[in-house]
């Protein structure tokens, strides 16, 4: 079994995939109110909203406990794709490497995670798939007709 990973997660929408590419573009920080049981905090650290090498952070509600995450973004309009690169908090602790893109598209969001474990024993985060899937489907239900 290897240590490198990729988990691959498409969710089609009742609304537009550029919509949940746009909130997590510009409004990042309104997540909480829309998913409250799974964000409890974005702040902001260098750099601004929307724009590549804006460093971020968010605590999420993950197997019943609060977790950190700070990222790196990478945004690429052309193609409706967001990068965050982990460089600190709770999947640090466990995995050597990880990066997560969400991809837009007309009604289809995909979230793309490529990871490196620190071992073998090391799970595969399909509990964090799930939650990011879970995610969508909450964002999407307020988005809804917009």
């Amino acid at each position: 079994m290897g240590l490198k990973g990729k988990l691959i997660s498409q969710i089609e929408m009742k609304c537009s995939g550029h919509l949940l590419y746009e909130h997590f573009k510009s409004n990042p920080h309104k997540t909480s109110s829309m998913s409250p049981d799974k964000i409890t905090n974005f702040t902001i650290h260098e750099g601004q909203l929307g724009k590549t090498n804006s460093v971020v952070s968010w605590n999420i509600i993950l197997g019943g406990k609060e977790r950190h995450a700070k990222q790196v973004l990478y945004i690429d309009d052309e193609e409706k794709t967001i990068t965050f690169n982990f460089n600190e908090g709770f999947m640090n602790e466990i995995y050597k490497s990880m990066t997560l893109t969400l991809t837009a598209e007309e009604n289809l969001i995909t979230w793309t995670l490529v990871y490196e474990k620190l071992n073998e024993n090391t799970p595969e985060p399909l509990d964090f798939m799930e939650f990011l899937v879970g995610l969508i489907k909450d964002l999407e239900t307020h988005h809804v007709g917009k």
